[in-house]
This record gives structure tokens, C-alpha cells and sequence, in this order.
């Protein structure tokens, strides 16, 4: 809301509430920002219909998701900016800022759930095999293994650290969503994998002076790697190994967990291990099973084959 000419509401309305979510509701910084956004799509759409926030009426909610709908944004990016614009209408209503809420009767998109890209597992040996030739390659490939042996999110990855890992027990101890903490497994390879990489870390964090780092994964400066970077390391081994599938931390974590259940593994056991509040969140990775069982079926079954 950088023009304070051209805004619908004022600054101080959006401050206000977005204060609220991060004091009194205890939102992350990062989902008050993702508010924020959610809220100036709505200051723009106001804006170019010469509309106040008092003056908004139902027919005005309903041309403003029909707007998100013409964007061909996903249902559930929809779904979010509704739920956020609706919150803050009735934080106004709660402080007598407005006397109605024009979100109230409209309804949300029907989300209909995206199977998940998964690696095959000859994919996955394909990666976690790439060649080790100096410590950034070697950090590289243990930073795969974790993600493949833990299931783990980027962010946890990321914040793993030395007083965390119980290598005897083959576990570490994960901080997730809503500093929930959960333990997670180390394969004999990724266990294998941390104890080559450790001692090259330790070699690098002499090097750059900072022998006290906790940090398990460091660049070759010693420093704790940036998402970006992350990212950045997935793009290349992608184009590397000739991967025509996405390859991200979180298809990792599709893979992991789909695999877990082809091999017969206990949802609830899955759900435990993602660190899912809810078995539905797990659930899907049934679905991404059942897919791939049909598609065994159809391509082995002699009756079950299209040229036939």
C-alpha cells in the first residue's frame, strides 16, 4: 500500500488488525505478511470501483472473488484470501469500523487436492548415488539423504542441529509447525552419510573460525544455508540428472511418505512421522497409492491394457 492516494482504507485499519494477528492470535511473521498481501488485493479491487470499505456491500465480496477466479489463481490461494478478507471484516465489525460483513455469505472454492508429485524409487537412488567430489557436493548429498530418510520439511532440514541428533539411536529430534517437536529416523545410508560429512563440517567450521556452529548443515564458508540456495541445489541436480519430474524439498517428502505406505507402513504411523496434526492431511497419499496401483493394473493386467 505504498500510494496512500489511492487506498480504500487506511493505513492504520490494516496495522491495526495485522498487530492483532501477531500479538493477540500469535501468528507467525510470516503468515501476518501473507495477510497483508491477501488484504491489498482486496484495497486494489476497492480502489478501481471507487468503493470505501463501509460502502462494500455482498454484490461487491461477490465481483471480488469472481475477479480471483478470472486471475485463474488455484482454489485454494481463492479460499485463503477470502478466509483473510473475511477475518479482517470482522475485526472491523468487533472495533465498529463496519456495521456488516460482505464476505459472510460468500462461499469459498471447493478444493479439489492435487496428487503430489513422487519420485520413483530408482529416481531416488538416482540422486541420493550422485558423486561426491569435494565438501559441497558431500554436504549436497547428505542434505538429500535427510530429506529422503526424515520425510522432513525444508525448514526443519534446515534447522536441524548437532544437540538434536542422537546418531547411536539413528534419530533426531525436529522442531515443526507450531514448535511442535517430533523424532524422526536415519536410514543406515543417511546414517552413513553423516558420519563421512560431520568431520569435512568440522574441517570447513576450523577454517572459517566459528568451531561453535550447531548448525548440521553449512556451506563451505561455515554458514548456515539460505532458502534460496536450497532451491537453487534442487534446480541443478534436477538439470544434472536429467530429471523430467519436479524436483523440490517438498517432493522429497511426497516421496518418503508414499513410499513408506506402498511398503505397507501404517498411516497413522506416516501421519506421526510428518508431523501432521490431522490423519486427513496423510490421507492423500493414499490416494496418490491407489493412483499408482491402477496404473500397475492397467499396464500388467491383460485385460487390463488400453491396446488390447
Amino acid at each position: 500500500m505504498e500510494n496512500s492516494e489511492r487506498q480504500a482504507f487506511d493505513r492504520a485499519q490494516m496495522d491495526g488488525f495485522l498487530k492483532y494477528l501477531k500479538e493477540v492470535r500469535g501468528y507467525s511473521e510470516k503468515t501476518v505478511v501473507s495477510y497483508a498481501h491477501d488484504l491489498r488485493r482486496l484495497d486494489d479491487f476497492l480502489v478501481s470501483h471507487g468503493l470505501t470499505l463501509q460502502e462494500m456491500v455482498f454484490e461487491d465480496a461477490r465481483a471480488f472473488t469472481a475477479d480471483l477466479y478470472d486471475q485463474e489463481l488455484s482454489h485454494a490461494t481463492i479460499n485463503r484470501i477470502l478466509s483473510a478478507n473475511r477475518t479482517f471484516f470482522h475485526h472491523l465489525r468487533e472495533n465498529g469500523t463496519v456495521t456488516s460483513d460482505p464476505f459472510r455469505r460468500v462461499s469459498g472454492a471447493k478444493n479439489t487436492r492435487k496428487i503430489p508429485t513422487v519420485l520413483a524409487p530408482e529416481e531416488v537412488e538416482k540422486i541420493l548415488g550422485s558423486p561426491v567430489t569435494d565438501y559441497t557436493s558431500l554436504m549436497e548429498v547428505t542434505m538429500f539423504n535427510l530429506f529422503y530418510s526424515t520425510g522432513c520439511r525444508l525448514s526443519e532440514v534446515l534447522g536441524m542441529k548437532l544437540g538434536d541428533m542422537d546418531l547411536n539411536e539413528r534419530r533426531i529430534l525436529v522442531t515443526g509447525k507450531g514448535n511442535k517437536q517430533r523424532y524422526v529416523f536415519l536410514t543406515v545410508r543417511a546414517l552413513d552419510m553423516i558420519r563421512t560429512y560431520l568431520p569435512e563440517r568440522q574441517k570447513v567450521l576450523e577454517k572459517a573460525g566459528m568451531e561453535n556452529e550447531d548448525t548440521v548443515l553449512v556451506n563451505a564458508k561455515g554458514k548456515q544455508l539460505p532458502l534460496s540456495t536450497v532451491h537453487s541445489i534442487f534446480d541443478k541436480y534436477r538439470d544434472r540428472l536429467g530429471l523430467s519430474k519436479k524436483f523440490t524439498p517438498h517432493v522429497f517428502r511426497h516421496s518418503f511418505a508414499t513410499h513408506l505406505i506402498d511398503n505397507n507402513s501404517d498411516i497413522r504411523v506416516v501421519q506421526v512421522l510428518l508431523g501432521h496434526e490431522s490423519i486427513g492431511t496423510t490421507q492423500i497419499y493414499t490416494h496418490v497409492t491407489g493412483k499408482r496401483l491402477e496404473e500397475v493394473y492397467r499396464k500388467s493386467h491383460p485385460h487390463g491394457r488400453k491396446d488390447k
